[in-house]
This record gives C-alpha cells, structure tokens and sequence, in this order.
C-alpha cells in the first residue's frame, strides 16, 4: 500500500509527496533536485560534478580505462539509489523549512 503525506503551505498551496522510494529521484537524479527546490542537494552536486570534470582530461589511455568506467559506472548507480531512498525525505525537509506543515497522511 503506497501513502501519501500532505503538506500544506502558508498561502493554501498543497503538496503531496509520496513516502518511501521515489522513482523519479532514482531515473533523474540531481536535476530533481533542482525541480524540487532543493538547492543544498543540488549545491553539493554540482560542486562535486565540476570537481569531476575539471579532472577529466588528466587521465591517460590505458588498459584499466574499462575497469575504471565499470567501477564509475557502479557508484554512480550507488549514488542513483541514494537520491532513489532519500529523495522525498529531501523534498519533506524543504518543505518544512519553507513553512509548510503537514495536514494528513493519506493511504491508498
């Protein structure tokens, strides 16, 4: 049974966010990140992107070229599980902070 919790904002906008994995964090990563207003996330993702690509020319060819793209390749999908588990845990903190309060929990 998937659930729901509303959240309720000080002008009468209401949000719903999904509790438990979000798919769309896990498909879309940082760029929810910035749909959701969560600029903290999206912050030190950015920083840690420009950190990575200001190095990619350091890299010389060489036979552990593919063992290094397969071990990228895996933290990147850990990191897409990340943003998968704890993406609208993310959005319900800046909710909070922005002054939203929660109103009820719906369970469908």
């Amino acid at each position: 049974m998937a659930s729901q919790i509303l959240f309720k904002s000080p002008t009468g906008e209401v949000v719903r966010v999904k509790a438990g994995f979000s798919w769309q964090a896990f498909f879309v990563g940082s760029l929810r990140a910035v749909m959701r207003r969560t600029w903290l996330v999206f912050s030190v993702l950015a920083i840690g992107y420009v950190m990575v690509a200001w190095s990619g020319n350091s890299f010389t060819a060489s036979s552990r070229n593919v063992a290094l793209l397969l071990a990228l390749l895996g933290v990147y999908f850990l990191y897409m599980v990340f943003c998968g588990i704890y993406g609208n845990r993310w959005l319900v903190a800046s909710l909070l902070r922005r002054g939203f309060r929660q109103v009820a929990e719906e369970k469908r």
